[in-house]
């Protein structure tokens, strides 16, 4: 009993534990969580056998473990859920104070953008867990503790969830590498990240899919850009000169590309003769046409734009549903979460501001510079690398590839107001007690 009362006064597991609370919570009333057509893909493949890198290979095989086989999907949406809680949790008391780390994590679990992405299957969830659970361990190094490193390791590895998690850790260290004072613990990331690179990137040749995403996987943005010039093109000789006279102008237009998916007939071409005679074709538009590339990334990519030149971002955040053709996988207690469901559906219809990356990555350097804080800015250095990378390289826009980014803003903004929601009265900047004491003493200095 001794025991237990030490950890529970502890403040360090009580965030863990309210946190890990609210997230039980969600995925109860939701169980077994929510599932994509994307989801189903994976989780047949897997009941089939065919572990595959198509998601990463690391991300099927600890499917295939948590979901024992494909069969029971909750118990992965109950896994990354709770992990995602705990990251934030980490991350808060890393670098916030104890009651600060406690409010503002519990009332972002609490918030669709935790609570219900977290109980999707989406490998996006353990890639930010990852970050966040890097971001606390540097913290932790700097301050002496030398157990973070095996969170740094573990954090490196959940990062590895998605093409795009590693490289962004990686150009991430090099940066701060060139920076930072003390440089053993940013070597050692840099290292042990380049290193899980390398273990991946083996583990994902030798299960790669018939789709070779190895390969012509990494060209598609490309294609995109492709097909929406020659949806808007009348110069049929570019794609004629190209492609040798094996793709037309015809073949490739596709207006859907342009701010969404592909469906022109050369993007299922994955002949090696057309994935190596892209890159040069891509590469001839972006010498010719480099405002047309550029304006295409704008409009396709407007959630990671700060200013929306393009107008407001409309784009996919939190899914909300099962899809359930072809499956026995549906809600525990449909009425009940179908009830609830009109709570998510709120950051759903406020997406231009909830899943705004833009926004949110320039409110972390606006409130950096204001705060004159270093490591708020080293927090928005990590996302700028990571809403690059996806302006330049995604075929599509999803709000959740920039998860890390709308939880480390909306975090920061809830931490500033839960800090000054515990300042006594007086003690308030914006209260009317201060304003009338500040003008009475500046009143009394102008007579003085």
């Amino acid at each position: 009993m001794k025991f237990v009362d030490s950890y529970f006064k502890s403040p360090y597991h009580r965030i863990y534990l309210v946190n890990a609370l609210i997230a039980f919570t969600w995925w109860m009333v939701f169980n077994p969580g929510f599932y994509s057509s994307d989801s189903f893909v994976i989780l047949d493949n897997i009941k089939n056998g065919k572990i595959t890198s198509e998601w990463t290979a690391i991300w099927a095989l600890t499917l295939n473990i948590l979901t024992l086989g494909g069969n029971q999907p909750q118990l992965a949406t109950l896994f990354f859920s709770q992990l995602l809680a705990a990251s934030i949790s980490f991350f808060c008391i890393s670098f916030f104070k104890v009651r600060i780390a406690i409010w503002s994590s519990a009332i972002l679990c609490a918030t669709p953008l935790v609570g219900a992405m977290g109980i999707t299957l989406w490998h996006d969830i353990p890639m930010t867990a990852g970050f966040l659970l890097v971001l606390g361990s540097i913290k932790k190094l700097e301050q002496g503790s030398k157990n973070a490193y095996i969170l740094m390791l573990i954090g490196g590895f959940f990062a590895s969830y998605r093409f795009n998690g590693l490289p962004t850790l990686i150009i991430y260290g090099l940066i701060l590498l060139v920076f930072s004072r003390n440089k053993k613990p940013i070597i050692f990331l840099v290292l042990s990240l380049t290193l899980l690179a390398g273990v991946s990137s083996s583990l994902n040749f030798s299960l790669r899919s018939s789709l070779n995403v190895q390969t012509d996987g990494f060209i598609d943005w490309m294609r995109y850009d492709l097909s929406c010039y020659a949806s808007s093109s009348d110069d049929p000789a570019f794609f004629k000169e190209n492609f040798s006279g094996k793709l037309s102008l015809d073949d490739w237009s596709s207006q859907s590309s342009c701010i969404w998916f592909n469906d022109s007939k050369a993007f299922g071409v994955r002949t090696d003769f057309v994935n190596g005679a892209i890159p040069s074709a891509w590469l001839d538009l972006a010498i010719h046409e480099p405002w047309f590339i550029f304006k295409t990334h704008l409009d396709r990519h407007k959630y990671l734009v700060p200013i929306p030149f393009s107008g407001p971002p409309s784009m996919p955040f939190i899914h909300t549903t099962i899809e359930t053709v072809g499956t026995n996988i549906r809600f525990l207690n449909p009425e009940f979460s179908e009830i609830m469901r009109s709570y998510p559906r709120i950051w759903n219809y406020f997406n231009y501001i909830f899943g705004y990356a833009g926004f949110w990555l320039t409110m972390t350097f606006v409130i950096a510079r204001w705060k004159r804080d270093l490591v708020l800015l080293k927090f928005g250095l990590l996302g700028l690398i990571l809403n690059s990378g996806l302006f330049v390289f995604a075929s599509i826009s999803d709000a959740r590839f920039a998860l890390y980014v709308l939880i480390l803003g909306q975090l920061i903004v809830v931490a500033l107001l839960s800090e000054w929601a515990q300042k006594p009265f007086h003690a308030r900047k914006i209260s009317p007690l201060h304003s009338i004491r500040t003008i009475q003493a500046r009143t009394r200095k102008l007579k003085s």
